[in-house]
């Protein structure tokens, strides 16, 4: 196999000096200009004891601003949150609830879009779709919708089976009927372009731990300008207001009329600063081509598994997948594959007894090879 990515790519990611790392879809390794941008937040605050507010939210707004281009939606839309679940709780706890009212969410999403809805929303019906059947369309969700539907929760890319949905199918319908739609884009942001500023949705939550490369504890949330008349108050606090500066802090300030307003206390800078070198680099390289780097590897891992006599979960189409592959073959234990794998520097993951495997951009044609080859030489062995 020919290598076909940048070698000056390879060199900001340590991780490939260790190991072949394929688990991006469980957390992505920090590149190097990540690290340097932290360590320069960290060494400002412990020489000079802090990095002046303004200087923070100088680089705040520059990651805003590169959030939003990834996104393809406007800066005031985005809001800096800890990850996923808390996107999700904003987002939830906005929607103003009725009695009577339903939701139609996925019964096999990630436990970080349904744990938050049974918790919080108890006296809400919840009406469920599996993955597998969203993976032959959104009908599924269509004909559970009624009058009372208040909201739809969907993931972008599902976390075991890699199916990217559509999701433009589905906020065009709740556009339609002003029913709320709410997006986990944790698996495929970062992974696959997408036009969320076109595509309508509501809500769309994305932790940055993963596709993303950066710092976990850092996440963005995206809340569609347009809705914001349709929302009740939450998640409010002092930053939820404008402030120039801290001397007079007794003075009512203006609530901020946009997605800043759910920042309501201090950001985590670190996280942050670490972001926006890891969106910078992903920009540059572009998220376009990006997908088609995953695409070919992705390719490459489901030739080479399925003549191996591995069965392959995830979609063949292109456009119903994002940057996972998971597998089994009848008879193998994949979790004791996978510790194998792990013993010979190979990384992924075992979700529901499915071998996951998610590489990103970095990765490359000669790491796919040795991941094959090692799978040979460990199936010699059950």
């Amino acid at each position: 196999m020919t290598d076909s990515i940048r070698n000056d790519i390879r060199l900001l990611f340590p991780v490939v000096n260790r190991l072949v790392y394929f688990n991006n879809a469980g957390t992505g390794p920090l590149p190097l200009t990540a690290v340097r941008a932290i360590e320069k937040f960290c060494h400002r605050a412990a020489e000079y004891g802090e990095v002046p507010y303004q200087q923070a939210e100088k680089v705040a707004e520059k990651t805003r601003h590169l959030a939003g281009r990834l996104l393809q939606v406007k800066d005031k839309e985005v809001a800096f949150v800890k990850n996923t679940s808390s996107g999700l709780i904003i987002a939830i706890n906005s929607i103003p609830w009725e009695q009577d009212d339903n939701l139609v969410m996925m019964k096999d999403a990630f436990p970080a879009n349904t744990y938050p809805y049974h918790l919080l929303l108890p006296d809400i019906e919840k009406r469920f779709v599996t993955s597998a059947e969203l993976v032959d369309g959104p009908h599924c969700i269509f004909r559970l919708v009624d009058e009372k539907t208040r909201a739809v929760a969907l993931d972008w890319v599902h976390f075991l089976s890699g199916a990217r949905f559509d999701i433009k199918a589905v906020a065009q319908f709740c556009q339609e009927r002003k029913i709320f739609f709410i997006v986990d884009a944790i698996q495929g942001a970062g992974a696959v372009a997408e036009d969320f500023g076109a595509l309508g949705a509501d809500f769309v939550v994305v932790g940055g731990g993963k596709w993303l490369l950066a710092p976990q504890g850092v996440g963005l949330l995206y809340v569609n300008s347009h809705t914001f008349s349709r929302l009740r108050s939450a998640n409010l606090g002092w930053l939820s207001c404008k402030w120039e500066a801290f001397n007079d802090c007794f003075s009512p300030k203006p609530i901020k009329k946009d997605a800043r307003r759910y920042e309501e206390g201090t950001k985590n800078y670190i996280g942050i600063y670490g972001l926006e070198a890891s969106l910078r680099l992903l920009l540059e390289f572009g998220i376009e081509n990006i997908h088609i780097r995953i695409n070919r590897l992705i390719e490459l891992l489901r030739s080479g598994l399925e003549m191996l006599g591995f069965e392959i979960l995830t979609p063949v189409d292109p456009e119903r997948r994002a940057g996972i592959i998971s597998c089994r073959k009848e008879g193998v234990d994949m979790v004791k594959l996978n510790e194998r794998l792990r013993e010979a520097g190979i990384v992924c993951a075992v979700r529901e007894n499915w071998l996951r495997i998610s590489p990103h951009f970095y990765n490359t044609e000669t790491e796919v090879e040795q991941f094959l080859n090692q799978i040979k030489i460990i199936g010699a062995k059950f």
